[in-house]
């Protein structure tokens, strides 16, 4: 099943637009309420005839990092918390936000007081009840600056949450935040169970207690992450009784077990495999675009990559068409901005073009005219065709000079080294996991952001800070998106990074298996998953 993504993203997206937040935008008409709620009643009639699974085995390239929502950074890890934890909104398969927790929501006339009302009878997986008191424990430790948690950025708008009563929850802003429910879906604002906080304490990474539609069981570091149905999942309870997410990060194994139906789902394939499977009557490739960009990191802090002008030069010595298409198979677009086009505040800023001998001239003007030696960092099985794209790189950096010899990494264990800020460059991915620019640029450059969080580059431009700063509170949409494009073509300009491409996604399953959400911020949802 092929989705049309573009239209639907970006039309989702400018419903809940980075402006002032004006009454109609932020309350749900009652009609609509009981719409949902009738269609959630159906879901969960559904699901208590619909005959359940024993199993389903999805292979994923790479292993969790934290089971801790709170502290994750990984898109990989998201999507098994994605299913463990709810928010008090989520985007659907459109980029449309939609109720989760809350059921409906409003803001007051001066813009700074969203109210939420939210589901009764919901438990968390120990039993306890959700409540608009969870919800303040949840965010008031995301915001807690002692904790530290990477991702507070997210949330750094919110001033007070204050728990009106049982179901009712006031969260508040010093100045109006149009992007506030685009926010609310990233997965930094799920709710966790006040209790398992108690119960746990540091070690709530690896016991998450939330309240999705499964619930954690066992995690085999390295090898399989086990959950299992939650029979009294609010929505309905899921038609499978167990998921087994198996760690299997060469592309052709994971291929070829779920072809042969050892597996009934494989992540991240890349195309010479999908396009192998796509004649088999029983797999199903389901492609989708997606809000993430592809980019080589350099160290902006350290030895050559110091220099401007050789920063320009790794960006004019690559043919990123040369990737696209001959080893991605169509599956991508070539970088020109920092973010995608299917992030809200994307500007067409500069495309690199390949440009051998201008890249020599560049580095002879910052004094290598003999060239340069550097490391690359790339991880093994996270990315689409990672390890071939980092030797293409490696290929063609040489014919300017530029020597590179890389190290690869499993993926958590490269996350847990680049924090340390060693490498001279990195292959990475950034998926802002709520569809707008203010995720898509402040993590990643802004100099407050260093490692270890997400400015991998060390990239630092005051003028770039200002800008990210100003868009973060300002209430008109056109000046918003006209600081994001002056701010996306500087750090083009400065050659931040290496700017590689927006990857398409592919999910390959058994064609038994139905019901699968594919995110555009590449998060798999199995509450409505089904098997024959």
């Amino acid at each position: 099943m092929k989705r049309r993504m573009c239209s639907m993203i970006l039309t989702g997206i400018l419903v809940f637009a980075l402006s002032a937040c004006g009454g109609d935008s932020g309350n749900k008409k009652e009609t609509d309420q009981e719409q949902k709620q009738e269609e959630k009643t159906e879901q969960s009639d559904d699901s208590q005839t619909a005959q359940v699974t024993d199993e389903l085995i999805v292979l994923t390239g790479s292993d969790a990092s934290t089971f801790d929502p709170h502290f994750c950074t990984d898109s990989a890890t998201e999507i098994f918390n994605k299913n463990i934890f709810n928010n008090l909104v989520r985007f659907n398969e459109d980029m449309e936000i939609e109720p989760d927790l809350a059921k409906e929501w409003s803001i007051s006339e001066d813009q700074l007081t969203w109210t939420f009302k939210l589901e009764e009878g919901v438990k968390f997986h120990d039993g306890t009840d959700f409540n608009a008191e969870a919800v303040k424990t949840s965010f008031e430790r995301v915001l807690d600056e002692n904790l530290g948690s990477p991702r507070r950025s997210v949330l750094a708008a919110i001033t007070k949450i204050e728990a009106v009563d049982e179901h009712t929850v006031n969260i508040s802003t010093d100045v109006p935040c149009g992007a506030l429910l685009q926010q609310l879906c990233h997965p930094v604002a799920a709710i966790i169970s006040p209790k398992s906080l108690e119960d746990y304490g540091e070690e709530i990474s690896t016991h998450p207690v939330g309240t999705g539609a499964f619930k954690f069981v066992e995690w085999k570091t390295g090898e399989e992450l086990v959950l299992e149905r939650n029979p009294e999942y609010f929505k309905g309870a899921p038609a499978v009784e167990k998921v087994y997410f198996r760690v299997v990060p060469e592309d052709a194994t994971r291929a070829l077990l779920l072809q042969s139906g050892q597996a009934d789902v494989a992540l991240r394939l890349p195309v010479t495999e999908t396009d192998r499977l796509e004649s088999d009557p029983n797999v199903t490739i389901q492609k989708g675009d997606t809000v993430m960009t592809m980019y080589v990191a350099l160290n902006n802090s350290k030895g050559v990559l110091q220099d401007e002008k050789v920063r320009q030069a790794m960006n004019y010595a690559v043919d990123k068409d040369v990737i696209v298409n001959d080893i991605l198979g169509g599956m991508a677009t070539v970088s020109d901005s920092p973010i995608s086009p299917y992030t809200w505040g994307y500007n067409s800023s500069m495309k690199y073009e390949c440009d051998v001998e201008k890249a020599k001239e560049l580095l002879a003007e910052a004094g290598y005219p003999d060239g340069i030696e550097l490391e690359l960092w790339t991880p093994v099985g996270r990315y689409l065709m990672d390890t071939q794209v980092s030797e293409n790189l490696q290929a063609q950096w040489e014919k300017a000079g530029i020597h590179v010899n890389i190290r690869q990494w499993e993926f958590q264990a490269l996350m847990s080294e680049v924090k340390n800020g060693g490498f001279d460059m990195v292959l990475l991915g950034w998926s802002p996991s709520t569809g707008d620019a203010d995720q898509g640029l402040y993590p990643v450059f802004h100099s407050s952001q260093f490692p270890p969080n997400s400015n991998r580059a060390f990239y630092n431009n005051p003028d770039v800070d200002a800008l990210l700063d100003s868009a973060k509170t300002e209430v008109d949409e056109n000046a918003r998106k006209d600081m994001y494009a002056e701010a996306e073509k500087t750090i083009m300009e400065d050659a931040a990074w290496t700017f590689l491409y927006y990857p398409k996604q592919a999910l390959s399953y058994r064609s038994n298996v139905s019901g699968i959400e594919m995110l555009p911020t590449e998060h798999i949802m199995l509450e409505k998953v089904t098997k024959q």
